[in-house]
């Protein structure tokens, strides 16, 4: 569960590199681009700071929320700029963002290996879930 998770958050955050721009034609990807790693990186530093199952459950419910806000957005996002959607055609303005992404990626992937003890949790495997299906929002 917790790979398939880590796996979701990448391929969104992965989305959302394609689609940000330092201004432009592309303002309104970058502003939900901003939304996202700002999102996932408190994330990340809740379950840094995490030393029970109750904080992980709160980490992990308060992604969820950020992320169902984040998810409609996206998908407009995604339907306004179906060209973004390969990359091989991402202009050179949205590559710029890479680094923090693949920080953001990286961390995250780290966060999940020290959290995987709580995953027995039932409040921590009900937040799970419910982080699971805000993240495939981002693809409906």
């Amino acid at each position: 569960m917790t790979k398939n998770m880590v796996r979701m958050v990448l391929v969104c955050a992965a989305v959302l590199l394609l689609m940000t721009a330092c201004g432009g034609k592309y303002d309104d990807a970058v502003k939900v681009h901003k939304k996202f790693a700002d999102a996932t990186e408190n994330y990340i530093g809740k379950l840094e700071k995490a030393d029970s199952s109750q904080d992980v459950a709160d980490a992990i419910n308060d992604f969820a929320a950020d992320i169902e806000d984040i998810a409609p957005e996206m998908k407009k996002i995604a339907e306004k700029y179906p060209e973004l959607k390969n990359p091989d055609t991402v202009p050179d303005e949205l590559k710029e963002t890479k680094t923090r992404m693949d920080a953001v990626g990286m961390k995250m992937a780290q966060q999940m290996m020290k959290t995987a003890k709580y995953m027995r949790d039932a409040e921590v495997r009900k937040a799970q879930m419910r982080l699971q299906k805000a993240l495939a929002g981002f693809g409906k």
